[in-house]
């Protein structure tokens, strides 16, 4: 994948291949895809802006980093590109753990 660098709120998520067979700890194999919802999607952050500030001038602070899997709101996906999905960090539910 190129080189992208997010600006604003925005973050550049690397997709995550559904078909792929993954093993929980406790030895269960399943694919993501049987287990997501349509509605949503993990994919890992590649790039993040820094955010934009509230009017007190302030930029809020989030719990995730590059590196991180997030389950976002498909549904706020910014455009369509093969590799990976551009959203705002407000579309962001929770972090993958």
């Amino acid at each position: 994948m190129k080189k992208f660098k997010a600006e604003g709120d925005h973050l550049i998520l690397e997709k995550i291949n559904y078909d792929e067979e993954q093993t929980t700890t406790g030895g269960i194999i399943y694919k993501p895809k049987d287990v997501l919802d349509s509605s949503f999607s993990e994919a890992k952050i590649v790039s993040m802006g820094k955010g934009f500030p509230i009017p007190n001038g302030d930029v809020p602070e989030v719990t995730y980093t590059v590196g991180d899997v997030v389950l976002y709101d498909a549904r706020s996906r910014m455009g369509m590109h093969q590799d990976f999905d551009v959203i705002r960090r407000e579309h962001v539910i929770a972090v993958v753990g």
